[in-house]
C-alpha cells in the first residue's frame, strides 16, 4: 500500500533514456518545506517521474530506497540508488533525481529542518556538492531504518501536531543515528585487519569471561607481543584498555536500561570486584555507578522541583 499520495497509472516505458527524463515534475526551484519542520512520503514510481530543482530547497532532503532503482545526478556526479541506499541533500544543493527505464523505484523520503544536534549526523560520504550517500548492507539495520521511516511518516501525517510532530522527528533521528552507526562500524571494519577484528568480536561477545593478552593472542593467531603492538596501532588502545572501556560502556547500558543493581551489572561484564568496578566507572564517566543510575532515573521521570 502506497503512502504519501495515491499512485496514478503509469505510461508505457520508453525503450531508451540516456539520463533522467525531462518530463515528470519538471523544474521546481521553490523551497519545498518553507514553514514546517518535516514533510514525508512513500512513493512507487516509474519513468517519466523526475524532479529537478537547480537551486535545491531551503531544507534537507533524505531518501531511502526500498525496492528497484533511482538515479540521482548533479553536474559531475551520478549515483544509482539501490535497495538500502540513503541519499541526503543539504539545503541549497542541486536536485536532479528520477527513474530509469523498466525499473520501479520505491522509496521513502523526508524534507526536514535539522535539529542542531543532528549536524554531526548529517555528514556521510559526499559525492557531489551537498550530496551525501550511504549504503546500508546489514539486514537488521535496514529493517530498523525502514520501520523508523514509516513511523516518522505515520506520525507526521497524523495531522494533530504537538507530540505527533515530536514523535515524527524522533523517528527520523533514529534513522540518522542508525545510519551513522552503520557508517562508523563499516569504517572500523575496513580499518581493522582480520586478526585484530577476531579479537574485537570475541571480546564483544564474551565480556563476562576473564581475558589476558596471552589468551587473546591465541584467538588472533599472533604472539602476545605482536598482538599488543598491532592492537594499539589499529584501535588506538591497548588490549586491556580497550577491554576495560568496552566493559564500562556495556555496564552503563545495563544500569540505564535493565534495572540491574551495581553489583549485578559489574558481574555481568566481567568485574569480580564491585569496588574496583565503581572506581574505574567513576574514573571513566566522572560519577559513580549509583550517581549515574540516579541521573538516568531523574531524566526519565523529570525533576520534582525546578
Amino acid at each position: 500500500m502506497l503512502r504519501g499520495r495515491r499512485a496514478a497509472p503509469h505510461p508505457a516505458l520508453p525503450s531508451v533514456v540516456s539520463a533522467l527524463s525531462p518530463e515528470g515534475r519538471g523544474d521546481d526551484e521553490t523551497p519545498y518545506n518553507p514553514a514546517g519542520l518535516l514533510l514525508s512520503g512513500h512513493f512507487q514510481e516509474y519513468v517519466p517521474y523526475h524532479t529537478l530543482r537547480r537551486r535545491g530547497t531551503s531544507d534537507w532532503l533524505l531518501m531511502y530506497t526500498l525496492r528497484g532503482k533511482g538515479l540521482i545526478q548533479q553536474p559531475g556526479a551520478t549515483y544509482e540508488a539501490l535497495p538500502g541506499s540513503l541519499v541526503l541533500l543539504e539545503p541549497g544543493a542541486y536536485h536532479d533525481y528520477g527513474c530509469v527505464p523498466g525499473v520501479v523505484w520505491e522509496f521513502v523520503w523526508a524534507h526536514f529542518i535539522a535539529r542542531p544536534p543532528w549536524i554531526g549526523l548529517l555528514r556521510w560520504p559526499e559525492i557531489g556538492k551537498g550530496l551525501f550517500v550511504l549504503s546500508i548492507t546489514d539486514p537488521a539495520a535496514r529493517r530498523r531504518i525502514r520501520s523508523a521511516f514509516f513511523r516518522c511518516h505515520d506520525d507526521s501525517h497524523a495531522g494533530r501536531g504537538g507530540v505527533y510532530d515530536d514523535l515524527a522527528m524522533n523517528a527520523l533521528e533514529e534513522v540518522l543515528l542508525v545510519a551513522t552507526r552503520e557508517h562508523a562500524a563499516a569504517s572500523d571494519d575496513r580499518r581493522l585487519t582480520p586478526n585484530i577484528r577476531r579479537v574485537v568480536e570475541h571480546l564483544d561477545g564474551h565480556l563476562h569471561e576473564p581475558h589476558t593478552v596471552a589468551s587473546l593472542a591465541k584467538i588472533a593467531r599472533l604472539s602476545p607481543s605482536r598482538l599488543a603492538h598491532r592492537f594499539k596501532e589499529e584501535t588506538g588502545d591497548s588490549v586491556i584498555g580497550y577491554l576495560l572501556k568496552l566493559r564500562l560502556k556495556r555496564a552503563a547500558k545495563l544500569l540505564e536500561f535493565s534495572g540491574r543493581r551495581v553489583k549485578e551489572a559489574a558481574a555481568d561484564v566481567g568485574f569480580a570486584s564491585e569496588f574496583y568496578f565503581s572506581r574505574q566507572f567513576k574514573a571513566f564517566f566522572g560519577i559513580s555507578p549509583r550517581q549515574y543510575q540516579q541521573r538516568v532515573a531523574v531524566g526519565a521521570t523529570g525533576s520534582a522541583a525546578d
